[in-house]
């Protein structure tokens, strides 16, 4: 699993945010996301994003910590472009920093 990877957890899609280097620990960090018409957009706080064709908005404002060894067995479905990934990390910074 990579940083930005987009995996299916049951029948939710999540983005894993945590960092590289600490990608081997027993936990990760990840933020759900829902179909972009199913939620409304929070300037800052959730990115739209394509996902299979389909637009998705991911809710940076809301990471969950799962057993990393729910992710490692399970196979990517897509990657997020790196511009995509800064905005979900410049998202999570707002929630926990306050910029």
């Amino acid at each position: 699993m990579n940083k930005f990877d987009v995996v299916r957890l049951g029948d939710g899609l999540y983005v894993v945010v945590q960092a590289e280097h600490l990608l081997h620990l027993n936990t990760a960090v990840l933020v759900p996301a829902l179909p972009s018409d199913q939620i409304p957009a929070f300037r800052g706080l959730t990115v739209d994003v394509e996902i299979d064709g389909q637009r998705w908005r991911v809710r940076a404002h809301m990471p969950l910590t799962v057993d990393a060894r729910s992710i490692n067995r399970s196979v990517a479905v897509s990657r997020l472009s790196p511009d995509d990934g800064q905005k979900i990390m410049e998202g999570l910074n707002m929630i926990l920093w306050g910029f």
